[in-house]
């Protein structure tokens, strides 16, 4: 039987990359399931966190908070204040957005369009938003946003590759490697 995690995330976008078959078969490798709670759908996603943590079952493994850092500095001490009470919870940052993870998955990247600039440390791009419009845009493939980044991804991001190149996806998926120790 599958140990059960909870996995929060501040927005659709988030919601349908986690969704897709690509994390999907990750965690399963590593004897997971996950059910994916949007946080962002009104109020606070720090305040909905706090209620949802408060409504969880027992049967719950982990619980693990998706939260961008963006552009900005990022202070965790509410985060950290959050989770001290609940046992097997954690935060994971993805530095700047969601998107930097897809930035870092070079083979699907050049798939996307062959002259593009591969960048070593995804985590340093400050607007991986535009960044990734822009290829898209520039490779012909349409104008896309968050929620076509995240579905083009979910099925396609190769996370042996995407790690190398993003220090933050990394210590995601080491969680589930590592039994969340």
């Amino acid at each position: 039987m599958a140990k059960l995690v909870q996995l929060f995330v501040e927005g659709k976008s988030d919601l349908t990359f986690f969704e897709g078959s690509k994390f999907r078969d990750f965690i399963a490798l590593h004897g997971y399931s996950v059910t994916i709670k949007n946080l962002r759908t009104k109020g606070n996603v720090l305040s909905n966190f706090e209620k949802f943590l408060k409504l969880q079952g027992k049967n719950v493994y982990a619980t693990l908070l998706v939260y961008d850092k963006d552009c900005c500095d990022f202070d965790t001490k509410r985060i950290d204040e959050i989770l001290k009470n609940y046992k097997n919870a954690s935060h994971y940052i993805a530095i700047q957005e969601l998107e930097a993870w897809f930035i870092a998955d070079h083979s699907e990247i050049k798939k996307i369009n062959s002259n593009a600039k591969l960048l070593k440390d995804t985590q340093s791009l400050t607007n991986p938003k535009y960044w990734l419009r822009d290829l898209f845009y520039k490779a012909g493939k349409g104008y896309k946003i968050e929620m076509g980044f995240a579905a083009h991804f979910a099925g396609k991001i190769n996370f042996a590759i995407a790690r190398q190149y993003n220090k933050s996806l990394d210590k995601f998926l080491l969680a589930f490697e590592n039994n969340f120790k």
